[in-house]
């Protein structure tokens, strides 16, 4: 595997981390056990999630947080489903008169 292919996959374990930690937030050590993975990789992650906006270090704590643009997306896949539901509900209806 390439090195940047590594940092993706171990960026992504990270991110995965630390959605268990939404509420109180995540140290480096607690990421790096979770993710399985060393200190140092935890902060070139992070590094790259908060670039991209989907995390914050909370500066008083040093504790990392999910950022509202990440956990947007699940809400994204819900409204696609929910989309479709529709859809499948208006032919259903069209189709029995209903």
């Amino acid at each position: 595997m390439t090195d940047e292919r590594n940092l993706t996959l171990r960026t992504l374990d990270v991110l995965e981390a630390l959605c268990g930690y939404a509420a109180r937030g995540a140290s480096n050590a607690e990421l790096a056990a979770v993710a399985q993975t060393s200190a140092p990789n935890i902060t070139r992650a992070m590094a790259q999630l908060t670039a991209k906006g989907w995390a914050r270090k909370d500066e008083e704590t040093g504790r990392f947080f999910p950022q509202p643009a990440f956990t947007r997306l699940a809400f994204r896949v819900t409204a696609d489903f929910d989309a479709l539901m529709r859809r499948h509900e208006d032919r259903r209806r069209a189709l029995t008169g209903e």
